[in-house]
């Protein structure tokens, strides 16, 4: 089981509230500080705050500054008391009539304002026009999609990464924003089981990971398997394979679409009755399309799927792989976080077998929105994909680089950690320090905590949906804490009971008392329920399944 960093020893300190200005301890400074220009504040003498557009004199900003927080995380309270824990979903919650609501008589969009505007009265269009219309992830009985509460911690580190503005693209960007991003990525690659020789990156989210891992098997596996000299593009894609099931996240298919595979390329393995792909499956599959003359080079597996929580048997599929020399990519972009807890970790076994794992933990970290990853097994598999190519611009991490004057002027960075490298993108928000805060914050053993909660939180909601005649689930034990269930009403089955599905689940989002996604299972239509939720406790499942009958009662009362 992977184990955060010995933290460093505690501080001694008492309960009093953060230090004030007047007794906080300030880094030195260089002597003497260059002096502000006379007259500075006058160039934004245009705005009736100038004082929060040029902040570099303390003396004139920094109460203005810490006013304009302070009214700012007002709002947000404002948001989350006023709001947030009372309802699930912002009314009106019907497309058009918020669309109506938010724009107003126009219709559309409004011309950009012109002039500029107190940051008082902007809050207060927050507060007006656009906190009370919010689907709200803190609800103690919000389980739609994988958008949990964030922590805290996770809020503020968000908070000082924009302050502080680092670019983790090229190091000389962003410094020590790098080693962080560095640490937390290795602290995720501890999770999925891998040794010191694995690395990845941050990414916008699990879409991009995955994207990055299908690529990984194009260019650096597919020729090994058709020996090729270089990765293959155009027609050499034509014939190669990549084995997955019903329940692999879209974005593997969009991700081979526009790698420029051909359709057929992905081949949908049957799942098993618990939703699981299975190794002989696959093993045989794979046999087929040999025998057809064709090429496989990867197996895409999932580890919590976005429908049900499934996990695929990965051992099994990891000895597949083995045995046939395919790529294996997991999408453990929910799933993976079970491994944070001692006690759930076997559910989500054998990540250290595949050559590429997806993480995501803006869902089951508790992140803020955004931030995703993808951990891989031999980390400069990377490198060697998207390492390649040379920016003019980014000539400090290129490495010995011949200047353009023809003279060896190039600095050899040496084993400078420059993360542009690595992956698709160039310029690269802070996403790490969020994370890397709330590991600080509540630690390994407190994540493990909180996804056991849930996991028993779902448990909780089947073991009352089997109890019930009233309602079946799909599995009827929940893998991890998805779970698929349904409304029962006398006479209503096929189609019509998938209509009233649909329509409990829309009055479910008008009340406001809770919020539910649908999905479709086996051909039918089903609530979905994806508990990730650190403010949910057992009354609020209670009280959702009481809201779900009396709106089914009512939802079947119309249809007779």
């Amino acid at each position: 089981m992977p184990i955060a960093p010995d933290p460093a020893p505690a501080a001694t300190h008492d309960a009093s509230p953060v230090p004030s200005r007047t007794i906080r301890q300030m880094p030195d400074r260089p002597d003497p500080e260059p002096p502000i220009p006379a007259g500075f504040l006058d160039a934004f003498d245009w705005h009736p705050e100038p004082e929060l557009l040029g902040i570099r004199d303390e003396a004139a900003s920094r109460d203005a500054l810490r006013a304009a927080g302070a009214a700012t995380w007002e709002a947000a309270l404002d948001y989350l008391y006023g709001h947030a824990f009372g309802r699930g979903m912002g009314e009106p919650v019907d497309y058009g009539d918020l669309r109506a609501a938010y724009f107003g008589e126009r219709g559309g969009p409004s011309p950009a304002p012109a002039g500029p505007a107190p940051l008082a009265t902007i809050l207060e269009e927050f507060r007006t026009r656009i906190a009370p219309h919010t689907v709200s992830a803190y609800h103690g009985r919000s389980f739609g999609y994988f958008t949990p509460p964030p922590l805290v911690s996770s809020v503020l580190g968000e908070i000082l990464a924009q302050v502080t503005q680092q670019g983790v693209d090229i190091w000389h960007a962003g410094p020590v924003a790098a080693f962080v991003e560095e640490e937390v990525v290795r602290w995720l690659c501890d999770v999925v089981g891998y040794g010191p020789g694995s690395f990845g990156l941050l990414t916008s989210g699990g879409v991009m990971a995955n994207f990055i891992g299908m690529t990984l098997a194009r260019d650096l596996h597919a020729p090994r398997i058709l020996g090729l000299g270089g990765p293959p593009r155009g027609r050499a894609l034509e014939g190669l394979r990549v084995y997955t099931s019903s329940q692999t996240h879209f974005s593997i298919g969009r991700a081979l679409d526009e790698l420029g595979f051909p359709p057929e390329a992905l081949v949908l393995v049957r799942a098993d009755d618990d939703f699981r792909l299975r190794g002989e499956d696959v093993a045989r599959a794979i046999k087929e399309d040999r025998a057809a003359g064709l090429n496989p080079i990867a197996i895409s597996a999932v580890a919590g799927a976005t429908n049900t929580g499934s996990v695929d048997a990965i051992g099994e599929l990891a000895d597949v792989a083995a045995r046939e020399g395919l790529w294996l990519h997991v999408d453990a972009a929910y799933g993976a976080a079970a491994r944070l807890s001692v006690r759930d970790a076997g559910r989500v076994a054998d990540l250290d077998r595949a050559d590429s794992v997806t993480v995501d933990p803006h869902k089951w970290f508790f992140q803020a929105y955004d931030i995703g990853g993808l951990m891989v097994r031999r980390g400069a598999d990377l490198e060697a994909v998207f390492g390649q190519r040379r920016p003019e611009y980014y000539r400090a991490g290129h490495g010995s680089l011949p200047s353009d004057e023809g003279d060896d002027h190039g600095h050899d960075d040496g084993a400078q950690l420059n993360f542009w490298k690595l992956g698709f993108e160039g310029t690269r928000r802070w996403r790490a320090l969020k994370l890397w805060m709330s590991w600080k914050h509540v630690g390994t053993e407190g994540f493990g905590r909180l996804v056991e909660a849930n996991n028993d939180l779902a448990a909780y909601l089947a073991a009352e949906v089997a109890a019930d005649p009233g309602f079946e689930a799909l599995p009827g034990v929940p893998p991890l804490s998805v779970v698929c269930f349904r409304h029962l009403a006398p006479g209503l089955a096929g189609d019509a009971l998938d209509a009233h599905q649909d329509r409990v689940q829309h009055a479910l989002e008008v009340s406001g008392e809770g919020w539910v996604s649908t999905t479709r299972l086996a051909g039918a239509t089903w609530l979905r329920a994806g508990i990730l939720n650190t403010q949910a406790t057992r009354e609020d499942v209670d009280a959702l399944l009481a809201t779900l009958r009396r709106l089914g009662r009512a939802s079947a009362a119309r249809v007779v």
